[in-house]
């Protein structure tokens, strides 16, 4: 019995390591697919204009590196807009909703997971049916209403629905806050903390995680938004960069300027991605903040 016993556990262990080896394998062809694309603008990126246009592609620059792509893209105004100017566009379009829509957001999960009051269940099974109204159907109506309010053609169709949260962010910190032991709540306030000051003190520090994490995935949402801007934005000194690249990327037969301007697009959310990562891992499990 014990040599049988000890064939199957090898057996086994032979059959995790398998397992463990194809799993690994799989893992690596996914990162090559997802890099592949990613090292084609990169490489053509500092390519000189005639290599980058030729038929044959390269994987490696035959005739040198030609950085001066990247001062031509920054510099250059064909969308009527500079690439860092609609950046900086960007940048402030995206978070204003996103600081002051995720805020809202946690504050509304709060209210759902830790406070008591009438139709509470009935509320928030009404925001979940609003999930499920594809965007589409309300870009029309939207329009009309911006159009009427004076708002068409400036930045606050793209800035201010934003800032009153969202369906999505508030499930998710609500599910994260229901993880936190109401009786931390319920010591905070026999300490003398209100509604609020049990919010502040304790529920938003052991769901930072989670919250910071949200902060960033919308963020890049905002930063990637493209057919709103599209929608509402005209003059171009109010272009945000997914429009600017739109319009550079009509206007130029350069496959290396091109390129140049996608990396220069991209490089901003991979070195959040960066700095960030862990927190972001970390703040999407779906357990609370006391949890590791």
């Amino acid at each position: 019995m014990t040599a049988k016993r000890e064939i199957s556990n090898a057996r086994a262990k032979k059959i995790k390591i398998v397992k463990e080896v194809l799993l690994y394998i799989v893992l690596a062809l996914l990162v090559v697919y997802i890099l592949i694309p990613f090292y084609v603008l990169l490489v053509t990126s500092v390519k000189t204009e005639q290599e980058a246009n030729y038929v044959e592609f390269s994987w490696w620059p035959k005739y040198g590196f030609d950085f001066s792509n990247y001062g031509v893209v920054l510099a250059d105004e064909t969308a009527g807009i500079t690439i860092f100017q609609s950046f900086m566009n960007t940048l402030w379009m995206s978070l204003l909703p996103t600081a002051v829509g995720v805020f809202v957001s946690a504050l509304s999960a709060y209210g759902f997971a830790k406070l008591d009051f009438a139709f509470k269940k009935t509320m928030f099974s009404i925001l979940l049916m609003t999930m499920m109204i594809p965007g589409c159907i309300t870009m029309s109506t939207s329009f009309i209403i911006f159009d009427k309010m004076g708002w068409v053609d400036t930045p606050l169709p793209l800035i201010v629905p934003g800032m009153f949260g969202s369906i999505g962010i508030l499930f998710f910190l609500r599910q994260y806050m229901m993880g936190i032991p109401d009786g931390l709540c319920d010591a905070a306030k026999i300490e003398g903390c209100g509604v609020m000051g049990v919010f502040f003190r304790i529920v938003l520090p052991l769901s930072f995680p989670a919250v910071l994490a949200q902060f960033i995935l919308t963020f890049i949402g905002h930063y990637n938004e493209y057919l709103s801007a599209l929608i509402y934005l005209f003059d171009p000194r109010w272009y945000t960069l997914q429009i600017a690249l739109t319009f550079y990327d009509s206007s130029t037969t350069s496959q290396a300027l091109t390129a140049t301007a996608c990396i220069v697009s991209i490089a901003p959310l991979l070195v959040i991605y960066a700095f960030t990562q862990n927190y972001i891992l970390k703040g999407i499990s779906m357990s609370s903040g006391l949890k590791g």
